[in-house]
């Protein structure tokens, strides 16, 4: 699916069809192809794909570039430069978020186009003489996309809109961020219950569509974000353990043994991508490129490291592929440059340093993420020796023995990261008490996702009531606090201006 979900010939026929009723109130040209029926569209198997291929190229163009980060900067880990069109990001990292946010708005009328399209699909994908099981795989990938882009958007915004059909409500209410999860859990529970894609059996097959695996991993990502605040329903941890040890037990994904190869050409599709959003960079006009990794240096660069964040970040090769404070944008900008973003295409071609659009896929689930959810959710339930096992095993990958180059983490030979390492790994004696064990966790978590679109480190300091804590260790060299951390109405983006202009129950 890699190579055809992202062709915009197909999602700009789709896009005709499914954009003529928005949520966000936009005026929209909707074309000879808007007016053609759903109902007359998904006649047979190959309308369904059709369908579900337009659905994909939705959501991914709206995942395409960073948008999403400027809700993620009131974490410690991201930062910005203080200069240029850089204001939208330096809102968020300074608690500072208006509703006029250009990136927040882009997100939210983004991720509203491919939620309508979604439930349009589900309303109106039902041929006759079509197997069930069929529509129900199809109706799978339009479930998933709904719960996924729900989910990003009540962790970013709060309390938001929840419509669940095409059929347009201008004076809808906002609904409760736990009744917001409640049913992206439902949602996901559909696609793992239909969900057929040989990957999940099988992690050399390439295909984009949802699988029952991913579904199993964001179902146990929302339930781990209802543990903390503002749910506190600790319950939930028993959930987080049962389905993140489904899928370790499955053992059908794994490690990457190298930790760059999840972030560009050729190791996409790889054994550690849980889901990622799929594009491939083509001729004008077709627009199906990444704007997340492969970025420019220079001052197209959006995203920078704090430098509280580097200077804890555990050396190892990890960090080397991460970050860096000797390029020349790193003294022009006085931050460490973020390199992790600026993978570019293909290993050895000028683009691999110097590109702005990128065959890049963005990974959102990996299966390093579900052995420290694993990890925690043990740690939460009794089992503190397996919560250091899992632990351990993403400590010593990110290590890597004390390599420097792809080439001696090639040397250490396959799922090195498998066997004790006492020069890494923790111990019962370090990590003597559940806090020590779960603070360990988080720590690594922070450093293995940083910039990542899963937003993990700013989910954990919601969840974990640490915003206020984190940034009270702020560097000075940062741009000033506007606002203050401590106050749990600025975790939550503002709904854009132009929405409640249209709405004013939003």
């Amino acid at each position: 699916m890699k190579r055809n979900i992202y062709s915009y010939l197909i999602m700009l026929i789709f896009g005709g069809l499914m954009l003529s009723s928005m949520v966000s109130c936009e005026d929209l040209d909707e074309g000879s192809l808007g007016a053609v029926s759903g109902d007359s569209f998904y006649a047979d198997e190959l309308s369904l794909e059709s369908g579900v291929t337009g659905m994909f190229g939705l959501m991914n163009r709206a995942c395409w570039g960073v948008d999403i980060l400027a809700a993620y900067t009131g974490a410690d880990d991201l930062t910005t430069h203080n200069g240029g069109n850089k204001w939208v990001f330096r809102e968020g990292d300074t608690f500072a978020l208006t509703g006029g946010n250009g990136r927040t708005i882009g997100i939210w009328n983004a991720y509203y186009r491919a939620i309508n399209a979604a439930n349009t699909f589900i309303e109106k994908a039902h041929p006759e003489g079509v197997d069930e099981a069929v529509v129900n795989n199809t109706l799978a990938n339009a479930y998933f996309v709904r719960a996924l882009l729900y989910f990003r958007l009540t962790t970013v915004f709060g309390d938001v809109p929840l419509p669940l059909t095409s059929s347009p409500d201008y004076e809808m209410l906002k609904t409760p961020s736990r009744e917001v999860i409640t049913q992206v859990i439902s949602d996901l529970k559909f696609v793992e219950q239909w969900a057929v894609n040989a990957r999940d059996t099988d992690v050399s097959v390439v295909d984009g569509h949802a699988t029952k695996t991913a579904a199993k991993a964001f179902i146990a990502k929302a339930y781990m974000q209802l543990t903390g605040w503002p749910y506190g329903e600790t319950d939930k941890w028993a959930d987080v353990k049962s389905y993140t040890k489904q899928i370790i037990d499955a053992n059908v994904y794994s490690l990457m043994d190298d930790y760059m190869h999840n972030f560009g050409e050729p190791w996409e599709n790889n054994k550690e991508i849980i889901f990622a959003h799929q594009y491939k960079r083509q001729p004008w006009p077709i627009s199906g490129e990444s704007r997340w990794y492969g970025a420019f240096w220079a001052a197209w660069m959006d995203m920078f490291i704090e430098w509280n964040f580097y200077s804890g970040f555990p050396d190892g090769y990890r960090k080397n592929a991460t970050t860096s404070t000797t390029s020349v944008d790193a003294i022009t900008y006085a931050h460490p440059v973020n390199t992790k973003l600026l993978y570019g295409t293909i290993q050895g071609r000028p683009e691999f340093l110097h590109t702005w659009q990128s065959h890049n896929d963005v990974a959102a689930m990996r299966y390093a993420e579900v052995l420290l959810m694993y990890a925690e959710a043990c740690a939460n339930t009794g089992a503190e020796a397996d919560a250091i096992n899992y632990l351990n095993m993403v400590k010593r990958r990110a290590y890597a023995g004390g390599a420097t180059t792809s080439d001696e983490v090639a040397a250490l030979g396959a799922g090195f990261w498998e066997d004790a390492d006492a020069s890494v790994d923790y111990t019962a004696a370090q990590l003597s008490s559940k806090q020590a064990i779960i603070d360990a966790i988080v720590k690594e978590r922070a450093y293995e996702f940083v910039s990542e679109i899963g937003g993990n480190r700013w989910l954990d300091l919601v969840r974990l009531e640490k915003v206020g804590t984190v940034n009270a260790l702020r560097d000075s060299r940062e741009v000033p606090l506007v606002g203050d951390p401590n106050n749990k109405a600025l975790w939550y983006a503002p709904i854009p201006e132009t929405e409640i202009d249209l709405n004013p129950n939003l």
